[in-house]
Protein backbone atom coordinates (compact mmCIF):
# COMPACT_ATOMS: atom_id res chain seq x y z
CA UNK A 1 0.00 0.00 0.00
CA UNK A 2 1.23 3.36 -0.68
CA UNK A 3 2.40 5.99 2.28
CA UNK A 4 0.46 8.68 2.38
CA UNK A 5 1.35 12.02 1.25
CA UNK A 6 2.20 12.88 5.16
CA UNK A 7 3.78 10.90 7.39
CA UNK A 8 2.21 11.13 10.86
CA UNK A 9 4.62 10.94 14.04
CA UNK A 10 2.08 8.24 16.12
CA UNK A 11 -1.34 7.15 15.66
CA UNK A 12 -2.73 8.37 18.79
CA UNK A 13 -6.48 7.65 19.59
CA UNK A 14 -8.51 10.12 18.15
CA UNK A 15 -7.59 9.08 14.89
CA UNK A 16 -5.63 11.70 15.99
CA UNK A 17 -2.46 12.96 17.55
CA UNK A 18 -3.59 16.79 17.12
CA UNK A 19 0.18 17.03 16.40
CA UNK A 20 -0.38 14.93 13.39
CA UNK A 21 -1.66 17.50 12.07
CA UNK A 22 0.81 20.59 12.68
CA UNK A 23 3.64 18.90 11.32
CA UNK A 24 1.74 19.09 7.56
CA UNK A 25 3.25 22.16 5.73
CA UNK A 26 2.26 23.46 2.38
CA UNK A 27 3.86 22.59 -0.48
CA UNK A 28 3.10 25.39 -2.82
CA UNK A 29 3.80 28.97 -2.34
CA UNK A 30 0.91 31.03 -1.04
CA UNK A 31 0.17 34.74 -2.34
CA UNK A 32 -1.09 35.66 1.42
CA UNK A 33 1.17 36.78 4.32
CA UNK A 34 0.11 34.17 6.41
CA UNK A 35 0.04 30.32 6.31
CA UNK A 36 -3.91 28.86 5.40
CA UNK A 37 -3.12 25.51 6.06
CA UNK A 38 -1.77 26.23 9.20
CA UNK A 39 -4.46 28.58 10.25
CA UNK A 40 -6.79 25.82 9.22
CA UNK A 41 -5.21 23.36 11.94
CA UNK A 42 -5.33 25.89 14.54
CA UNK A 43 -9.16 26.20 13.82
CA UNK A 44 -9.38 22.60 13.28
CA UNK A 45 -7.77 22.29 17.42
CA UNK A 46 -10.15 24.72 18.58
CA UNK A 47 -13.11 23.14 16.96
CA UNK A 48 -12.14 19.89 18.61
CA UNK A 49 -11.42 20.95 21.78
CA UNK A 50 -14.47 23.66 22.11
CA UNK A 51 -16.81 21.95 19.96
CA UNK A 52 -18.83 24.12 17.30
CA UNK A 53 -21.04 26.45 19.45
CA UNK A 54 -18.96 27.15 22.35
CA UNK A 55 -16.55 28.62 19.61
CA UNK A 56 -16.81 31.98 18.65
CA UNK A 57 -15.32 34.25 16.23
CA UNK A 58 -13.41 36.19 18.37
CA UNK A 59 -11.84 33.00 19.58
CA UNK A 60 -10.89 32.09 15.86
CA UNK A 61 -9.76 35.51 15.44
CA UNK A 62 -7.67 34.95 18.58
CA UNK A 63 -6.29 31.72 17.54
CA UNK A 64 -5.51 32.15 14.35
CA UNK A 65 -4.34 35.37 14.75
CA UNK A 66 -5.88 37.13 12.33
CA UNK A 67 -8.32 40.37 11.80
CA UNK A 68 -12.16 39.70 11.11
CA UNK A 69 -11.69 40.66 7.45
CA UNK A 70 -9.14 38.34 6.76
CA UNK A 71 -10.98 35.51 8.70
CA UNK A 72 -13.92 36.32 6.53
CA UNK A 73 -11.92 36.87 3.73
CA UNK A 74 -10.18 33.47 3.65
CA UNK A 75 -12.70 31.08 4.80
CA UNK A 76 -15.83 32.51 3.98
CA UNK A 77 -17.42 32.46 7.80
CA UNK A 78 -17.39 30.59 11.06
CA UNK A 79 -19.86 27.75 9.35
CA UNK A 80 -17.71 27.13 6.35
CA UNK A 81 -14.10 27.18 8.18
CA UNK A 82 -15.64 24.40 10.51
CA UNK A 83 -17.03 21.96 7.84
CA UNK A 84 -13.29 22.74 6.05
CA UNK A 85 -11.48 21.89 9.39
CA UNK A 86 -14.49 19.24 9.66
CA UNK A 87 -13.40 17.29 6.28
CA UNK A 88 -9.25 17.77 6.43
CA UNK A 89 -9.79 15.67 10.29
CA UNK A 90 -12.08 12.97 8.21
CA UNK A 91 -9.39 13.15 4.73
CA UNK A 92 -6.16 12.26 7.57
CA UNK A 93 -7.99 9.54 10.24
CA UNK A 94 -9.29 7.76 6.81
CA UNK A 95 -5.66 7.93 5.50
CA UNK A 96 -4.34 7.01 8.93
CA UNK A 97 -6.68 4.08 9.03
CA UNK A 98 -5.65 2.82 5.85
CA UNK A 99 -1.86 2.82 7.09
CA UNK A 100 -2.72 0.89 9.97
CA UNK A 101 -4.85 -1.68 8.12
CA UNK A 102 -2.70 -2.09 5.30
CA UNK A 103 0.51 -2.34 7.17
CA UNK A 104 -0.33 -5.15 9.89
CA UNK A 105 0.21 -9.07 9.07
CA UNK A 106 -3.29 -10.16 9.69
CA UNK A 107 -6.63 -8.40 9.71
CA UNK A 108 -7.07 -9.59 13.89
CA UNK A 109 -3.20 -7.70 14.21
CA UNK A 110 -4.67 -4.32 12.31
CA UNK A 111 -7.88 -4.20 14.75
CA UNK A 112 -5.84 -4.81 17.98
CA UNK A 113 -3.46 -1.84 16.77
CA UNK A 114 -6.32 0.53 16.38
CA UNK A 115 -7.52 -0.74 19.87
CA UNK A 116 -4.12 -0.50 21.17
CA UNK A 117 -4.19 3.33 19.84
CA UNK A 118 -7.25 4.25 21.74
CA UNK A 119 -5.96 2.85 25.36
CA UNK A 120 -3.23 4.51 24.71
CA UNK A 121 -5.47 7.96 24.83
CA UNK A 122 -7.04 7.41 28.12
CA UNK A 123 -5.55 9.69 30.82
CA UNK A 124 -4.26 12.09 28.10
CA UNK A 125 -5.45 14.96 26.25
CA UNK A 126 -5.82 13.28 22.91
CA UNK A 127 -8.41 11.25 24.44
CA UNK A 128 -10.35 13.32 26.71
CA UNK A 129 -11.28 15.42 22.96
CA UNK A 130 -12.72 11.67 21.86
CA UNK A 131 -13.28 12.00 17.54
CA UNK A 132 -14.09 15.09 16.38
CA UNK A 133 -16.51 13.50 13.67
CA UNK A 134 -18.56 11.43 16.94
CA UNK A 135 -18.37 15.00 18.80
CA UNK A 136 -19.60 17.35 15.91
CA UNK A 137 -22.24 14.50 15.16
CA UNK A 138 -23.28 14.67 18.74
CA UNK A 139 -23.65 18.69 18.25
CA UNK A 140 -25.29 19.28 14.98
CA UNK A 141 -25.75 16.32 12.87
CA UNK A 142 -29.52 16.54 13.30
CA UNK A 143 -29.70 20.23 12.56
CA UNK A 144 -27.20 19.90 9.32
CA UNK A 145 -27.30 18.06 7.00
CA UNK A 146 -23.68 19.25 5.56
CA UNK A 147 -22.23 17.85 8.81
CA UNK A 148 -24.74 14.60 8.51
CA UNK A 149 -23.42 14.16 4.65
CA UNK A 150 -19.90 14.63 6.00
CA UNK A 151 -20.17 12.14 8.90
CA UNK A 152 -22.17 9.50 6.40
CA UNK A 153 -19.23 9.82 3.95
CA UNK A 154 -16.79 9.47 6.85
CA UNK A 155 -18.72 6.10 8.47
CA UNK A 156 -18.72 4.75 4.85
CA UNK A 157 -14.97 5.08 4.32
CA UNK A 158 -13.72 3.81 7.43
CA UNK A 159 -16.34 0.73 7.37
CA UNK A 160 -14.89 0.20 3.72
CA UNK A 161 -11.28 -0.26 5.09
CA UNK A 162 -12.30 -2.38 7.87
CA UNK A 163 -14.48 -4.46 5.27
CA UNK A 164 -11.63 -4.81 2.83
CA UNK A 165 -9.03 -5.45 5.59
CA UNK A 166 -11.17 -8.62 6.62
CA UNK A 167 -12.39 -9.72 3.92
CA UNK A 168 -10.62 -12.91 2.52
CA UNK A 169 -10.38 -17.01 3.28
CA UNK A 170 -11.80 -16.94 6.19
CA UNK A 171 -14.96 -14.35 5.39
CA UNK A 172 -17.36 -14.19 2.80
CA UNK A 173 -17.91 -10.39 1.63
CA UNK A 174 -21.25 -10.18 3.04
CA UNK A 175 -19.87 -11.43 6.62
CA UNK A 176 -17.01 -9.06 6.02
CA UNK A 177 -18.88 -6.16 5.50
CA UNK A 178 -21.14 -6.84 8.60
CA UNK A 179 -18.07 -7.27 10.75
CA UNK A 180 -17.16 -3.92 9.99
CA UNK A 181 -19.78 -2.69 11.09
CA UNK A 182 -19.49 -3.97 14.15
CA UNK A 183 -15.99 -3.35 14.82
CA UNK A 184 -16.23 0.28 13.92
CA UNK A 185 -19.12 0.60 15.73
CA UNK A 186 -16.77 -0.79 18.69
CA UNK A 187 -14.42 1.36 18.13
CA UNK A 188 -16.61 4.99 18.25
CA UNK A 189 -17.79 3.29 21.18
CA UNK A 190 -14.66 3.09 23.16
CA UNK A 191 -13.53 6.64 21.70
CA UNK A 192 -17.04 7.98 23.36
CA UNK A 193 -16.44 5.71 26.79
CA UNK A 194 -12.92 7.02 26.96
CA UNK A 195 -14.20 10.81 27.00
CA UNK A 196 -16.20 9.96 29.53
CA UNK A 197 -13.68 8.26 31.82
CA UNK A 198 -13.24 4.91 30.88
CA UNK A 199 -9.69 3.04 32.07
CA UNK A 200 -7.51 1.57 29.64
CA UNK A 201 -8.22 -2.02 31.10
CA UNK A 202 -12.02 -1.21 30.22
CA UNK A 203 -10.77 -0.30 26.78
CA UNK A 204 -8.75 -3.32 26.47
CA UNK A 205 -11.64 -5.36 27.63
CA UNK A 206 -13.81 -4.11 24.83
CA UNK A 207 -10.82 -4.52 22.24
CA UNK A 208 -10.53 -8.54 23.45
CA UNK A 209 -14.24 -9.34 22.83
CA UNK A 210 -14.53 -7.31 19.87
CA UNK A 211 -11.49 -9.32 18.65
CA UNK A 212 -13.15 -12.55 19.58
CA UNK A 213 -15.75 -11.84 17.06
CA UNK A 214 -13.59 -12.28 14.30
CA UNK A 215 -12.93 -15.06 12.11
Amino acid sequence: MARPDFVFDKFRNGQYDINDFRNERATIARPKAFDRDKALIQALQLFWRQGYHATSVEDLVDALHLSRSSLYDTFGDKRRLFLEALTLYSQRVISRTARTLGEAPTPAAGVQALFDEFAAGVGVDSGARGCFMVNSVAELAPYDTEVTRLAAAYNAAMQRLLSDALAGPAASRQTAEALAVYVFNAMQGVRVLIKAGATREQVQAIAALTLASLP
